[in-house]
C-alpha cells in the first residue's frame, strides 16, 4: 500500500482534496495540516518515508521544504507557483502531449498548474500542434472564476455577512498585466508574445470558465470555425476528463449563456467551440477545485506511483 503524506493546508487544492483521498483503499494517507501536529524531527521522518509527499503549503514554505526531503525515493507534487516553471520539475498537465503522461510518470517532482493556465493551453495547444495557429499571434483570454479560487480568506471574505458591497458583482484583477500565469502559458504552449489575460472573480463558490476570441483571418490556415472544432477533436478523441461539446447546436445546449459554475463538483473539462467563417470563440468551462485543483493532483498522483490515472478522478 502507497504511502501519501499530504503536508499543509494551504490554498485551494486542499478544500477538497481530503475528501478525494478518503475513499481511496489503496492508500495510506496521513494529513499534516499543522506543524504544530508533531516535532520538526518527526515532521521531516514522514516527509522522508512517504512514497509521495503533495505540500500544501505557501511557496515560500514550500521552499523551506523541499530541502527537507533528503530521500531520493520520495516523490513530490507541490501545488503552490514555487516551482512550476523550475528546471528539474515537470508540469502536471498530462494532456499536454504524448510524451507528457511519461514525463510525469518518470518524475520526482511535479508541479501543478494554475487553472487559467490550463483553460488557455487546454484550448490553444491543438492549435499550435498542428499549425494552424502561428506561435507569434497576440492573445486575448478572458476567464472567469468562483470565489474558492482565492482560498480560505477569499472564501471568509466573501460568505461573510459584513463583506463590501463590490463583492456582490463580478470584479476584474491582474489590471496591471504582471500576472505570473502569462509566463506559465508562453513557457508551457511555445507561443512567442505574453498574452493579455482578463481574469475575474465572481459572486459564487467554484468553476471557471476561460475564453478565447480568435479572427479566423489571423491563422496560419483559414478555417471554418467548425473546422477548429475538428482540429479540437481529433487532438483530445482519446483524452477521458475532457469532453469536446458537439459543435452543432452547442449555442442552444447552454442556452445562449454559457455559465461559469457549469462543471462545478466534476473533475473533467469541458471544451467549445462557437462562431462562423470569421470569428470563432473557444472555451473551457471546468472546476477550479476539479481538473484545476485536488482532481488534477490525483491524476498525476496516480500517475507517479503507477497506479491507473483514473482511479479516484472518474
Amino acid at each position: 500500500m502507497k504511502k501519501v503524506l499530504v503536508d499543509g493546508h494551504y490554498g485551494t487544492v486542499n478544500l477538497n482534496l481530503n475528501k478525494m483521498l478518503e475513499k481511496r483503499d489503496d492508500l495510506e494517507v496521513i494529513y499534516l495540516e499543522n506543524r504544530r501536529q508533531v516535532s520538526p524531527e518527526q515532521r521531516v521522518s514522514l516527509l522522508n518515508t512517504a512514497d509521495i509527499v503533495i505540500l500544501c503549503q505557501s511557496a515560500q514554505t514550500v521552499v523551506e521544504t523541499i530541502p527537507l526531503i533528503q530521500n531520493p525515493e520520495v516523490k513530490v507534487i507541490d501545488t503552490s507557483n514555487a516551482y512550476r516553471l523550475a528546471p528539474g520539475w515537470v508540469y502536471g498537465m498530462p494532456e499536454l502531449g504524448p510524451d507528457q503522461r511519461r514525463k510525469i510518470q518518470s518524475a520526482r517532482f511535479v508541479s501543478l498548474p494554475a487553472p487559467m493556465a490550463v483553460g488557455t493551453v487546454m484550448l490553444i495547444n491543438p492549435l499550435l500542434k498542428g499549425k494552424i495557429m502561428p506561435p507569434f499571434l497576440p492573445l486575448y483570454v478572458n476567464s472567469v472564476v468562483g470565489y474558492s479560487s482565492g482560498g480560505a480568506n477569499m472564501i471568509s471574505l466573501y460568505e461573510s455577512p459584513d463583506r463590501p458591497r463590490s463583492y456582490g458583482s463580478v470584479r476584474q484583477y491582474g489590471l496591471d498585466q504582471n500576472i505570473l500565469q502569462q509566463k506559465e502559458i508562453m513557457h508551457t504552449s511555445g507561443i512567442s508574445y505574453r498574452p493579455s489575460l482578463n481574469p475575474m472573480i465572481d459572486d459564487y463558490p467554484n468553476g471557471i470558465l476561460v475564453t478565447l476570441p480568435l479572427h479566423l483571418r489571423t491563422l496560419s490556415k483559414r478555417l471554418h470555425s467548425r473546422q477548429v472544432w475538428e482540429t479540437v477533436c481529433r487532438f483530445y478523441e482519446r483524452e477521458p476528463l475532457i469532453e469536446v461539446v458537439d459543435f452543432e447546436g452547442a449555442v442552444d445546449e447552454v442556452g445562449g449563456f454559457l455559465d461559469a459554475g457549469g462543471m462545478a463538483g466534476s473533475n473533467k473539462m469541458q471544451l467549445f467551440v462557437f462562431g462562423d467563417n470569421d470569428i470563432c470563440l473557444m472555451a473551457a468551462r471546468f472546476d477550479n477545485l476539479g481538473k484545476g485543483g485536488a482532481g488534477a493532483v490525483v491524476q498525476n498522483m496516480n500517475l507517479m506511483l503507477g497506479l491507473d490515472e483514473m482511479r479516484g478522478v472518474l
